[in-house]
């Protein structure tokens, strides 16, 4: 068992029926030891017990099974606000548009910073300890909500336009806001800016997040350069009329740009083909799905079985409560579980932990229980008779039932 020096502060010794670490093997009857918000033991209870201080304080958690929080790698929590304001499913991507630039418009100054902090207690309240947050500008600064981390990503736009600067919002600077410059997609952003912003990731080493290959219309612009998104384009006043289509994929293109590698997140990915997948693998990129947004938006279904099968880091995210339900992973599991049956329902818990945890640059920290890791933990409740097998299943179901709490650096 692995162990690091106890940190200054009380000393705790969580146990349950089952310790679930994800990046190791689950734990009959294990225990966590935990000092100063971190992780200093995990293995079984005996062991941990007798290694730790005479005054740890023990809390046994029963019949649940202790796990990592969840891990949220794309969501854009300042469209929180328009929870329920839009129907699902929606008949396609370009109807989901333009109700939304409607509902945005008509909507205040105040309706980022609102939208940030409804989303904020909700990703809480879904067990998520930490979030990759894509904002337009409106909610850079992060709330005073404690529990939460949230890696914030700026979301760049103009097609038309050549540098860094004029794509962000007007008058930020992204070297001041401390966030992370992010090129909406292939459709919105122009080549220039895409380089650019890769630039800017790999110089820091900070994760690059596009949308890619999300809807139909994507992949009609690129072939033939006609479509709902030029029209787009055009009723924005953002089309460059010296552009022509590269008669490529998205993730082609962006080969071609120089910008996927270990750093770079493909989110949504659901119009990938074959040649994308082996393509995608040998460049190390990093899949994020968010199934029910598709699903609710009818873009079609994403390939998450192909992009397992090539190799690739695989993650889910709920995307934004303009195009999903809720904030919940379980739920976003157990969507998987439901309708990905060939998937192993490990693979499916890796997805909402460990996975995402890397591809936002915070292994080691999040996404799994071990020896200086935090120690932002969940107790899901289970029902007896749980086998070592049907843990990775049971766990998804139980919380997305609601089976489950906080545990250690309770959030408030």
């Amino acid at each position: 068992m692995k162990r690091l020096t106890e940190a200054s502060g009380p000393v705790e010794i969580h146990r349950a029926r089952w310790l679930v670490p994800v990046c190791a093997p689950s734990i009959e009857n294990g225990a966590v030891l935990v000092s100063g918000g971190r992780v200093i033991a995990a293995g079984p209870f005996q062991t941990v017990k007798k290694e730790s201080s005479p005054g740890a304080r023990t809390f046994d958690h029963g019949q649940a099974a202790l796990m990592p929080c969840l891990v949220n790698c794309h969501t854009h929590l300042e469209l929180s606000g328009l929870k329920g304001k839009i129907s699902f499913p929606q008949p396609g991507f370009g109807p989901w548009v333009k109700r939304l630039f409607e509902l945005r418009a008509a909507l205040g100054p105040e309706f980022a910073t609102e939208g940030l902090r409804l989303g904020e207690e909700e990703i809480l309240r879904s067990g998520t300890g930490l979030c990759g947050d894509i904002t337009n500008g409106g909610a850079v600064a992060p709330l005073c909500l404690t529990g939460l981390e949230r890696l914030v990503f700026v979301e760049l736009l103009g097609f038309n336009l050549n540098s860094l600067e004029e794509a962000l919002p007007p008058g930020m600077k992204i070297e001041e806001v401390g966030a992370i410059p992010a090129p909406h997609s292939v459709y919105s952003v122009s080549s220039s800016i895409i380089s650019r912003g890769k630039d800017w990731t790999r110089s820091r080493g900070m994760p690059f997040t596009m949308h890619v290959a999300e809807h139909f219309e994507e992949i009609e612009f690129l072939n033939t350069g006609k479509g709902f998104c030029r029209e787009l384009l055009e009723g924005l006043g953002r089309f460059d009329p010296s552009w022509k289509p590269p008669g490529k994929t998205p993730v082609e293109y962006l080969d071609g740009l120089g910008v996927l590698d270990a750093n770079t997140l493909l989110v949504h990915a659901v119009h990938m083909s074959d040649s994308d997948w082996r393509l995608a693998a040998a460049r190390n990129c990093r899949a994020v799905f968010c199934p029910r947004s598709n699903r609710n938006l009818g873009v079609g279904r994403p390939g998450i079985e192909k992009a397992l099968s090539a190799g690739l880091n695989c993650s889910l995210a709920t995307d934004s409560l303009a195009s999903n339900e809720d904030l919940g992973l379980f739920g976003e599991a157990g969507h998987v579980l439901d309708n990905y049956p060939s998937i192993d329902p490990r693979e499916i818990l890796e997805m909402i932990t460990v996975n995402p945890a890397r591809s936002l640059g915070r292994a080691g920290e999040f996404g799994c229980i071990e020896p200086g890791a935090g120690a932002k933990m969940l107790a899901v409740g289970l029902g007896r008779g749980v086998s070592r097998s049907s843990l990775p299943g049971a766990l998804i179901e139980a919380g997305r039932e609601g089976a489950w709490k906080w545990v250690s650096n309770l959030p408030t």
